[in-house]
């Protein structure tokens, strides 16, 4: 920012240093007062902090005097701050420029559009960027109006993409503000430039052949890489018009944009050329030519080939998505074993290579020993515990004349211990997958027939009245009897039926709470639990109400219950729908409370109406101080933020007891009654007395 005006500014702006300003020199002839002028004038120390600001300023630009010692940049629109700050570093450079034009925040909010024009003053021994401001807010929408031409140089300096006129010898003739708000470059140092020296010298010489050989008034498109002020360069996508025939442009115009997410894809193609897409191994050909150049080093090559033992019954056993993880397993695990010229890949399905570079046969079998015992162990998926054998198979050359070779011999030796491998090994029998088969296929019948619906279990208070019921799955099988959710989920999982044994669970717990309703027993809720990737979905809240309409249940009957680990980072839509679902009466209660990783805290946080305290710590009430001491402080915090507290799991009088002693007011467990079918259910209402002594023996609860 520099003066292109001649004349001497003021005495009075001159000795001004701080808001407000000094006193007027008293001279024979007066100066004009710098508080009556007509444009705002502002003072910037060179570390970019307002110092000063006259009476216009202030009138213009709405500012007061507790803004005087903070940074100016803090007034500057987002867009135009680079424009500023490469100005300010600069302005000791220049003794003229043009006029600077940028938005700063009006005191009441809005941006103001400013003109300003600018120059180094030494004011009592200290340097300030004096600036003489003019509004040009009204004349900037007039513009807009009225077509003026100052209305295109505003749209090109605000445009997104980098804009420059380039003359016919290269050099740069005007330049639009995104140059300086994505490179940093000052626009007035810019001029004039050679515009080949912005560019990486790798790609100067053919870009300088693209551009001369443009026809007129024809384009053409390139990436290059293009420097910032700091020396970084980016690489940019391109378009160069020839418009040097024009009478008015007479110029090249350059139009680039950084091509950060083109830079990303190709990187991503070029790793995907040569890498694993699922584990991040190399693939096949990027293994051969690793492999080819370990080779070409020297020395002796050993080959080994990793297979997992029935891998297809693992998909078939547990489902597509278990055996996916125990693939992600296998390969992190390879993947972390530290040994000197080891390449790793994974040719496709479950079939694993390593190749590693030695002078004997000896090392390969140690390699071998060691993927044995740090592989082939079980890992837990969903609380289940699956186990997986591998088999491995080597070839070694000590003079390696190809790698075909190697990679013949060690197939035909893995395909040899297939031959006479042990149909049973692994762990997993025919006989295991076929009853599995059976039993995904009963669970489809299971949800056409019927057998798969809700059980009601009471939550009640101190005395037994029933305050509530929790719909919780089962399976009437007509073989084995009621099963709960414990053999029911696992499968539903498997067959992708989760979300279907969800549904109907919903839809007839919808159904039971129409019937409390018509049976006199409207205020006992009903809880059912909600998948967090449902309640996640944009049209949950809007359908759960609708199909509380179409059974008749009233939605302020109704409790949510989402686990708290679930609960740890909702998502917008998720923190919508339980907002959605709380304005229309219906309750947000947090399932297992105290087992997730968040703080009691998080309660503070959460759209939600109550909680309820997780089975493990209602058993170790009494026995283990750190569940004792937890439960006594989500009782308290929930009392205190007028939650409802429900301790769950709760099976003998004393559990009761102690809850009650610290201000649980609700509970549910095997102590009152277990989950019964609607029917039984409604019998029990409205109270229910304990049904356990202290001497009795505890029941084993269907999960």
């Amino acid at each position: 920012m520099a003066s292109d005006d001649s004349q001497e500014l003021p005495q009075e702006l001159a000795s001004a240093r701080r808001y407000p300003p000094v006193a007027p020199v008293d001279n024979s002839m007066p100066t004009p007062s710098i508080d009556a002028l007509a444009d705002p004038v502002i003072g910037v120390d060179p570390e970019g902090i307002l110092r000063y600001g006259n009476e216009r300023a202030v009138e213009v630009l709405g500012w007061d005097t507790n803004l005087v010692g903070t940074s100016v940049l803090d007034l500057i629109h987002p867009d135009d701050i680079n424009i500023v700050v490469s100005s300010m570093s600069t302005v000791v450079e220049k003794s003229f420029g043009q006029l600077l034009r940028i938005r700063a925040r009006h005191g009441r909010g809005p941006w103001v559009h400013l003109e300003l024009r600018g120059s180094m003053q030494t004011l009592d021994g200290n340097e300030l960027i004096i600036l003489v401001a003019r509004d040009t807010t009204d004349r900037h929408e007039l513009d807009f109006d009225q077509g003026d031409v100052a209305v295109l140089r505003s749209v090109m300096n605000n445009m997104h993409g980098m804009v420059a006129l380039m003359t016919e010898d290269g050099r740069v003739r005007s330049v639009n503000g995104s140059v300086t708000r994505l490179l940093g470059h000052d626009p007035e140092l810019i001029r004039n430039q050679s515009f080949v020296g912005f560019l990486h010298e790798d790609d100067r010489e053919q870009i300088l052949e693209i551009v001369q050989a443009l026809p007129p008034s024809t384009t053409v498109d390139f990436d290059a890489r293009l420097r910032d002020a700091d020396g970084v360069h980016h690489v940019c996508e391109f378009t160069v018009n020839n418009l040097l025939d024009d009478p008015v442009v007479g110029s090249y115009i350059v139009s680039a944009q950084i091509a950060t997410s083109l830079v990303d894809a190709r990187n991503r193609v070029d790793f995907l050329a040569e890498h694993d897409n699922r584990t991040g191994l190399l693939n096949r050909d990027g293994f051969m030519r690793a492999a080819r150049d370990l080779m070409a080093d020297g020395g002796g090559l050993g080959l080994m080939i990793i297979d997992i033992i029935h891998f297809r019954s693992i998909n078939e056993l547990y489902g597509e998505p278990v055996g996916d993880a125990v693939l992600t397993a296998v390969a992190e695990r390879i993947d972390q074993i530290r040994w000197p010229d080891l390449i790793t890949a994974r040719f496709g399905g479950d079939e694993f290579v390593m190749a590693v570079r030695s002078s004997n046969e000896a090392a390969i079998e140690m390699l071998r020993e060691r993927i044995r015992r740090d592989v082939a162990q079980s890992i837990a998926i969903n609380d289940h515990e699956v186990n997986f054998a591998i088999r491995t198979a080597t070839s070694f050359e000590a003079q390696p004349q190809g790698l075909d070779s190697l990679l013949v011999s060690a197939s035909n030796e893995l395909m040899s211990i297939k031959r006479h491998a042990d149909p049973e090994s692994g762990g997993i029998s025919f006989d295991a997958i076929n009853e599995r088969r059976a039993q995904l296929d009963q669970l489809r019948a299971a949800l056409s027939n019927g057998e798969i619906q809700p059980f009601f279990q009471p939550i009640v208070d101190a005395d037994g009245y029933v305050k509530a019921v929790e719909a919780l799955v089962r399976w009437i099988h007509p073989v084995r009897g009621v099963l709960g959710v414990g053999e029911i989920l696992p499968l539903a999982q498997m067959a992708g039926l989760a979300e279907a044994v969800d549904d109907r669970v919903l839809e007839m717990a919808l159904a039971f709470a129409a019937r409390l309703e018509a049976a006199g027993h409207g205020t006992v809720e009903v809880h059912v639990n909600v998948d967090p990737k449902v309640i996640a979905s944009p049209s949950f809240g809007h359908s759960f109400l609708d199909r509380c309409e179409t059974a008749g249940a009233n939605p302020g009957q109704m409790v949510v219950e989402i686990t708290e680990t679930d609960l740890l980072a909702p998502g917008a839509i998720s923190l919508s729908n339980m907002d959605k679902l709380r304005r229309a009466g219906t309750h947000v209660s947090i399932d297992d409370f105290g087992t997730g990783y968040s703080s009691l805290a998080h309660l503070l946080e959460l759209p939600v109406d109550g909680v309820k305290i997780d089975r493990r710590f209602v058993a170790g009430i009494d026995i283990d101080p750190a569940a004792t001491n937890l439960t006594t402080a989500i009782l308290g915090l929930s009392d205190s933020l007028n939650l409802t507290c429900v301790a769950e799991g709760v099976e003998q009088p004393y559990q009761r007891d102690r809850l009650a002693e610290r201000g649980c007011g609700l509970f549910q467990g095997w102590l009152f009654a277990p989950a019964a079918h609607a029917d039984e259910m409604l019998e029990m209402l409205p109270r229910i007395s304990p049904t356990i002594d202290d001497d009795a023996p505890r029941p084993i609860p269907v999960s």
